[in-house]
C-alpha cells in the first residue's frame, strides 16, 4: 500500500506523529511537508480538504483521509498502535483539543498556523 502523508513539518505535534508511526516496514510511506507542496494543497482544497484542518493522507492515489480520520487510519495500519478506546471520543474531544494546542504552540514558536 502506498501512503502519502501531507503534514505541517513545522508543527511539533504533526512532526512527532508523522515520525512516530512505523509504517515503513510494511507500506510505501511518503512524508511530504505541506508547506512545500502548495500546488497539491490547492488541489486538495478543490476536493474540500484544507490542510489547516489536519493531516491529509492519500492512499494508493485513490482514497483521501483528513484530520482525525487520517490519524485513525494510520493507527489501524501502523505497527506502533495508539489504542483509542472510543474513536468518537477521539474525534469529538481529543483531536479538536490537539488542533487548538497546535495553533498555540505555532504562535509561541513564531510560526504561521495557516498553510
Amino acid at each position: 500500500m502506498k501512503i502519502e502523508i501531507y503534514y505541517d513539518k513545522e508543527c511539533p505535534f504533526c512532526n512527532y506523529y508523522a515520525n512516530y508511526i512505523s509504517l515503513k516496514e510494511n507500506h510505501q510511506l511518503i512524508l511530504k511537508n505541506a508547506r512545500e507542496e502548495k500546488e497539491l494543497i490547492e488541489e486538495f482544497r478543490a476536493f474540500g480538504f484544507d490542510i489547516n484542518n489536519g493531516f491529509i493522507i492519500k492512499v494508493d492515489d485513490i482514497t483521501l483521509y483528513q484530520g482525525s480520520d487520517a490519524i485513525i487510519f494510520l493507527n489501524e495500519v501502523s505497527q506502533k498502535r495508539i489504542y483509542f478506546k472510543d474513536n468518537n471520543f477521539f474525534k469529538d474531544f481529543v483531536y479538536p483539543l490537539v488542533k487548538k494546542l497546535r495553533k498555540i504552540i505555532l504562535f509561541c514558536l513564531g510560526k504561521n498556523n495557516k498553510i
